[in-house]
């Protein structure tokens, strides 16, 4: 019997993926990390201390053996540093994608591994298939749910140790699946935002970080002309145009941020939408190209990956240009490449080369 590690949150989605590949044959065993100590009255998400109540239930429900790991340590490190000092740097990241790849695909592999597990399985929405070339990732069959996007950072050779059960499903098929078992999880509602910011409000969050000091600058436009003042850069990101404090005339939108200055600068929709941008960190699904190359990229989540052309570079970077503008490229976000439906690879936007 082939035996799996299922990383369980508490929700719906991975309880059902631990009831399908039971139901499967396999061996299932329930893993929780616990990666902070939220504080009373916080979103209920992944990685705090209700969800591991409600993964445990589920666990019993099933009947499989589930355990408790604080892995608190390295999320702080890796998802709660980078992201603070990602603002502090004037970008945008994305804590999602860096907690998959320290975390819920590093640490977690490993953690299967000392348990003589033959693989991995999460309850994201995407999908596993053999390809010509070894194995593939892809998106998932619910386009409201595919989670691929944050999934570019997995290492291309553990594809093959790794499961999405629900991959090929739609999100009230999951729903229902788990009313059937009588699963705790069956109602519970989504998980949203960011799992460790429980004020559901980012920049709440960054004001109430120690190496956060919130300063006033000035917000201006391209030529340097000052049109405002502001509480500190971080409270803005690359295409905002509500909340600004600068109004009359045309939509004006952040067009960037400049923390050596403690400037916000504003421009027209125009300004705010770019041709070409740069990539580094870049990681590989697919034999990595060594030469320019055709395909779509998507720079954020939701966002429909318009046609484009990248031109790998020395050092895991390369350079980006889309055939239409494309709105708000923010430093910091991941940009994703597809062929169709799978997963090329992707990098970290490094900035503008308009």
């Amino acid at each position: 019997m082939k035996k799996v590690v299922v990383a369980m949150s508490g929700g719906v989605d991975s309880s059902v993926a631990a009831a399908l590949l039971k139901k499967e044959g396999y061996e299932v065993i329930g893993v929780t990390l616990r990666l902070f100590a939220e504080e009373k009255g916080a979103i209920k998400c992944c990685g705090g201390a209700d969800s591991a109540v409600r993964a445990r239930s589920s666990a019993d429900a099933l009947g499989i053996r589930h355990y408790f790991k604080s892995a608190q340590g390295l999320f702080t490190e890796k998802v709660i540093k980078n992201f603070v000092e990602g603002y502090l740097a004037g970008s945008t990241p994305n804590p999602c994608v860096e907690c998959n790849r320290y975390l819920k695909f590093s640490y977690l592999t490993g953690l299967a591994h000392s348990l003589g597990a033959d693989y991995l399985a999460t309850g994201h929405y995407a999908d596993i298939r053999k390809t010509p070339d070894g194995h593939g990732l892809f998106r998932g069959a619910d386009p409201l749910k595919d989670q691929s996007y944050f999934l570019y950072c997995l290492k291309r050779a553990q594809l093959s140790r790794l499961l999405f059960p629900l991959g090929g499903m739609a999100k009230t098929e999951i729903r229902r699946i788990a009313a059937e078992l009588g699963l705790p999880s069956a109602a519970a509602v989504e998980s949203k935002d960011i799992c460790f910011v429980t004020s559901g409000k980012y920049n709440t969050y960054l004001k109430n970080s120690p190496s956060v000091k919130p300063g006033r600058g000035a917000i201006v436009d391209a030529a340097g002309k000052r049109l405002g003042t502001h509480e500190g850069f971080f409270n803005f990101t690359v295409g905002q145009r509500r909340g600004t404090g600068v109004y009359g005339g045309s939509r004006l939108y952040v067009t960037g941020l400049r923390p050596v200055t403690n400037e916000v600068v504003l421009g027209p929709l125009e300004a705010a939408c770019s041709t070409a941008f740069s990539v580094k960190e870049l990681n590989w699904l697919t034999p990595v190209p060594d030469a320019p190359f055709d395909t779509t990229a998507q720079i954020r989540y939701r966002h429909q990956p318009p046609a484009c052309r990248v031109t790998p570079a020395a050092g895991g970077n390369a350079g980006v240009i889309f055939e239409k503008p494309q709105f708000a490229v923010a430093p910091g976000q991941s940009v994703v490449f597809y062929d169709g439906d799978r997963v090329l690879g992707g990098g970290i936007i490094s900035g503008r080369r308009d």
